[in-house]
């Protein structure tokens, strides 16, 4: 999903995802659904007692937000395991923030992807 231009990413947000691809999101990541939801600020419980089996635009940006990101770390950083473990740890860069704990909302994001780029091109952060 991430993969897809932007203006597609735009068409996937606004009509949703299914929760099965908020689950495989949540396993590239290594966490759980419910750490997933946590961080996301998406409720959990409303989650899994869903009727619809799509999550809301919302809730389907703030998934590709973390797609995206994910994405880009294992690009730069060598894979998705390297990804995975930067994406957990605290870093010095982000205020000793995790990058996972930033990605709730788009400015938080947007520093996470500006490190990123500093890593990818050498700069010191």
């Amino acid at each position: 999903m991430a993969a897809q231009p932007p203006l597609k990413q735009v068409e996937t947000i606004r009509k949703g995802i299914s929760t099965k691809a908020f689950d495989e999101i949540a396993g590239a990541l290594g966490i759980g659904k419910e750490v997933l939801a946590l961080k996301l600020n998406i409720n959990a419980q409303t989650l899994r007692k869903r009727k619809s089996r799509m999550l809301s635009p919302d809730e389907a940006e703030k998934s590709l937000r973390v797609t995206r990101v994910f994405v880009t770390a294992s690009q730069t950083l060598g894979g998705e395991d390297e990804a995975r473990e930067w994406m957990g740890a605290a870093v010095p860069a982000l205020g000793g923030k995790r990058p996972l704990d930033l990605l709730d909302t788009d400015v938080g994001a947007q520093e996470v992807m500006n490190l990123l780029n500093c890593i990818k091109w050498g700069i010191y952060a």
